[in-house]
């Protein structure tokens, strides 16, 4: 089976199963603390979380490439489960060597203000807004030269609730004991970077749903007897959602392409800053084309419109990879920013 099929194969499989069973029921249920065990078992059995992980250790052997576009389907369908995290998690043990356990897993990277250190199968420190640690078995902590698998049961966690109803949880490890540990080539700064395009993907996933539902709102909605999307201000808004979705989608594909062909980090923080500055807009246009229907909690935009502002500032906000941008131009020099912006690929 060549690349692309292989691609095909778990997008078509991934649009299936979440439009099937990550209905508006079982998310609003996981807001309420109900873990959708059937959903995740069935996302289980497919193999989507284990897309990018070396058969070796019993992925689907897949690649970045694979598990981004697993994630764009699981954004555009707002699924409530730790599935970047879980990918993201299980590659990175996986290249090491280590064989990922089943079951959600939660990723927690070491930061330079806050490191996470591992020694000795020991993780020491703490993490904050560790995504979905409190409903996971397993945290993946990647820091300085080493990954590690820890149990749940061996670190404290501070539940917290984000604003989509999913978890954010501070995690204290001390001298947690890990149920496996290798070296590995993937640095704290590079998980990020990977964490980054994963939120990325499933923003342009679900920017791409918010377009649908507030167009077939618009073209649903009878005012003065007539549908609101022969109203010219409307067709302006649509035209201008259309443009920062379109953004943000082609960012997200280029910057998973980049990451598959080679490292890819100027692109994801292109594509990480451009997601993060274009949710708010998105959103806003959003809600104001569709009025007062927009916001109860009945319709579904917000499903979608609350994680875009959630995931804005997940692993770096635009303004943190605005920074990495405007460091690295400052850094090449004035003659390499014009060849550097237009180049196809460039090395960051």
């Amino acid at each position: 089976m060549s690349e692309n099929e292989t691609r095909d194969m778990f997008v078509e499989t991934a649009s299936r199963l979440f439009s099937e069973q990550a209905t508006r029921e079982i998310i609003n249920a996981f807001e309420k603390g109900t873990w959708p065990a059937d959903l995740w078992k069935q996302v289980e059995e497919t193999g989507l979380p284990w897309a990018a992980v070396p058969e070796s250790v019993g992925g689907a052997g897949g690649n970045i490439g694979d598990l981004m576009a697993v994630l764009r389907e699981a954004g555009r369908n707002a699924v409530p489960l730790p599935l970047a995290e879980t990918g993201l998690g299980a590659m990175i043990a996986g290249e090491a060597g280590l064989t990922p356990p089943s079951g959600p897993l939660a990723l927690a990277i070491s930061e330079s203000g806050a490191p996470l250190r591992i020694a000795g199968g020991k993780v020491s420190g703490k993490a904050k807004r560790v995504a979905f640690a409190s409903v996971c078995e397993n945290i993946v902590v990647v820091a300085a030269g080493e990954v590690a698998i820890v149990p749940k049961a061996a670190v404290k966690i501070d539940a917290r609730q984000g604003q989509t109803g999913e978890p954010y949880d501070d995690v204290t490890f001390d001298n947690a004991s890990a149920s496996a540990s290798a070296a590995t080539k993937v640095t704290p700064e590079r998980a990020l970077e990977l964490a980054a395009l994963a939120r990325t993907n499933q923003m342009s996933g679900a920017a791409d749903r918010i377009l649908a539902i507030t167009t077939q709102y618009s073209k649903e909605r009878v005012q003065f007897g007539r549908s609101i999307s022969t109203f010219q201000a409307i067709q302006h808004m649509l035209a201008e959602l259309s443009t920062y979705v379109a953004a943000v989608a082609a960012a997200a594909r280029t910057a998973a392409r980049d990451a598959e062909e080679g490292d890819g980090s100027f692109a994801i923080w292109a594509a990480k800053t451009q997601a993060s500055d274009a949710a708010h807009k998105i959103c806003a246009i959003a809600h104001q084309s569709m009025g007062a229907m927009g916001f109860t909690y009945e319709h579904i935009l917000h499903h979608y419109t609350r994680r875009l502002w959630v995931w804005r500032r997940d692993y770096g906000s635009e303004s943190y990879w605005g920074a990495r941008l405007g460091r690295a131009m400052c850094e090449a020099g004035p003659d390499a920013m014009w060849p550097s912006l237009t180049a196809s690929k460039v090395a960051a």
